[in-house]
């Protein structure tokens, strides 16, 4: 019995003495495994000593004339901002909302990556996200250094990701780290950056920013887009409201309530830069400047003739009209454009809703004008030898079985050709093309601007030349001097360190029309306004300008004010309403003299009642002397 118990305790004792051996075997080749797989995972992990600063697209910032920033393109970077630069309340409001235990853990929160884990599995869906700031940071890093991609999901991102978190923890201090990550972080937009988000949303450096503009920024990283402060205005406010709470639970506000109803209410809308309609002056903008330089490879500062003030209240004069009136008139969308008198774009608005779309129907749409072409017929008959008291036959015309109609005009056998414009008599208009030729009248269209008009269709005298607003309406201001006309949005381009790339010439004064030519368009195009059907435009005796109706398809107002008292105060304005889908009428006699004259008249109204005068900044001293002649307004 003894024997076989020494045996028994033999035996377990091998056993024991062997599974050890096993046991500190597979450890050892466990670490060892461990090591290696870490090793191959860190191989390629950045030098941080050596980090790039920057992989991305260059940064176009478009700007007034006068210095304020109205969008920007590329990806916006700023000067790298220290913490101890910002109010206490801005990284404490990014640690509320992204990571209340940073200064607690070592770049790893495990507590806060199980409440995640088990918040997701009871939601079925991803609702909360348990990285820390460390491991944000080394995500943004490992992107910008090109090791990953944005789009990159995988487990080996993920081990890359926090053996980084590890090493910067290791390497860098709370507050290094803090540092690193608000000048990396993006906020939407192309913008990365706290000092370039708050310059972007709320025309401020990032040391200004008060508790609740820290929060908006802070509430944006959960999704860049939907928390936009200028896409997306009442979401980003409802967002800080919640990173206000998260704020007063973890002891940084004494009240979130208090915060909301002082900063927020009071200050959220004025502060918060909504700029939508202006992007479709950027855009247009953005576009010239990529003509003018070509590829765009350094960030640069674009210096336009964007007035805000004018784009205030073109906004407001085109809005007033589609909310009362486009049900009326069935019609959706709707355009305008403001020119100095040298052709300087100062007010621009390419449609209803930027947000909705981006096609600019001011720029880019290309609509059949009717009788806003008129001017060009009836001013190549003048140039012809024709005075604006000639009498020409309006009877009904017939030419191979087409007959087309006058809009309410009954028929008096002869009237004169100012008559006949004031009025827009399609039967006379007619009766000049035929006389002086399509040809002459496409010579004439072509030194303002217009190079697409047919010299084999008769129809072309009652406005089927496609044109774009912006073309039609320069056209049209080369009667306020009779100077040739070209627009243009760029007084300068800069690089980011003031070095001038582009500046804009003096526009040449070419004149195209003798005196007495001039003196009788402006004759006919006062008429319109005064006795005729642009009445509703006539806001006193220096307004000119015609009407235009394609059928129900388009109604256009292209005109000027040119007082005679105050020639810098002249500009050229172009309206144009309509539909996108061309299937689509607008009512019967949604003319050109009902809501564009109308548009025109309160844009007007509410610009001389302003009666302000706008000044070259002494920023830009390179335009004292050609300021008067670039910006005249």
């Amino acid at each position: 019995m003894r024997k076989r118990s020494k045996s028994r305790r033999k035996q377990r004792k091998s056993i024991v003495k062997i599974f050890f051996k096993y046991f500190v075997y597979s450890g050892f080749c466990s670490i060892v495994a461990l090591f290696l797989i870490l090793l191959y995972f860190a191989r390629d992990l950045p030098d941080l000593q050596n980090l790039k600063t920057e992989i991305r697209n260059p940064s176009v910032v478009i700007q007034t004339y006068d210095g304020n920033i109205i969008g920007s393109y590329g990806d916006l970077y700023e000067d790298v901002i220290k913490v101890k630069d910002l109010p206490q309340h801005v990284p404490a409001a990014f640690m509320a909302v992204e990571d209340k235990r940073f200064f607690s853990h070592f770049g790893i929160d495990f507590i806060g990556f199980f409440r995640a884990a088990y918040n997701n599995y009871v939601s079925r869906r991803v609702v909360q996200g348990g990285s820390t700031i460390t491991q944000q940071l080394a995500k943004n890093i490992l992107i910008g250094e090109g090791i990953v991609s944005h789009y990159d999901r995988s487990i080996k991102r993920k081990i890359r990701e926090l053996l980084l978190a590890l090493w910067l923890e290791h390497k860098f201090s709370k507050t290094d780290i803090m540092m690193m990550y608000l000048n990396r972080v993006y906020f939407g937009a192309g913008t990365y950056g706290i000092d370039a988000a708050s310059r972007k949303y709320f025309d401020k450096p990032a040391k200004y920013l008060t508790i609740f503009e820290s929060a908006v920024l802070a509430g944006i990283l959960k999704a860049p887009s939907k928390y936009s402060p200028t896409n997306h205005p009442n979401y980003a406010y409802e967002r800080a409201c919640l990173v206000l709470s998260a704020m007063e639970e973890q002891g940084f506000i004494k009240s979130a309530k208090e915060i909301e109803n002082t900063q927020g209410k009071n200050a959220f809308k004025d502060n918060i830069k909504h700029n939508k309609c202006n992007m479709y002056f950027c855009d247009y903008a953005y576009e010239e400047a990529k003509k003018i330089l070509g590829e765009i490879g350094d960030d640069i500062i674009v210096v336009t003739t964007f007035s805000a003030e004018k784009q205030k209240i073109a906004e407001e004069a085109v809005k007033y009209y589609i909310d009362t009136e486009s049900e009326n008139y069935n019609f959706s969308q709707a355009a305008f454009i403001c020119l100095g008198r040298n052709g300087a774009i100062q007010a621009l608005i390419g449609g209803k809703d930027y947000t909705a779309t981006q096609f600019n129907r001011a720029t880019q749409a290309i609509r059949m004008p009717g009788s806003a072409f008129k001017l060009f017929i009836y001013g190549a008959a003048l140039e012809y030898g024709y005075q604006p008291s000639d009498m020409i036959s309006d009877a009904p015309i017939e030419i191979a079985g087409w007959k087309p109609k006058n809009y309410k005009w009954n028929p008096r056998g002869a009237i004169s050709i100012l008559e006949s414009f004031s009025y827009s008599v399609n039967s006379v208009s007619i009766r000049l093309a035929q006389t002086i030729g399509l040809p002459r009248i496409a010579n004439f269209a072509k030194k303002l601007g217009i190079y697409n008009v047919s010299c084999n269709d008769l129809s072309v005298a009652l406005g089927t030349t496609p044109v774009t607003l912006k073309d039609l309406t320069s056209a049209y201001a080369s009667f306020m001097d009779g100077n040739s006309v070209w627009t243009y949005c760029i007084l300068e381009i800069r690089a980011k360190d003031g070095k001038v790339l582009y500046q804009q010439k003096e526009p040449l004064k070419v004149p195209i029309f003798d005196k007495e030519l001039l003196d009788s368009i402006r004759t006919l195009l006062r008429s319109v306004v005064s006795i005729g059907g642009g009445r509703a435009a006539n806001v006193n005796n220096y307004i000119y300008g015609k009407t235009g109706t394609n059928g129900d398809w388009d109604a256009w107002f292209i005109g000027f004010y040119d007082p005679a008292d105050n020639k810098k105060a002249g500009v050229s304005i172009g309206v144009w309403i309509g539909n996108d889908n061309n299937k689509i009428k607008m009512t019967p006699n949604s003319t050109g003299g009902r809501i564009p004259a109308r548009i025109c008249a309160r844009f007007l109204t509410n610009l001389l009642d302003k009666n302000k005068k706008e000044s070259m900044p002494t920023a830009l001293s390179s335009y004292k002397s050609l300021g008067d002649m670039l910006l005249k307004e």
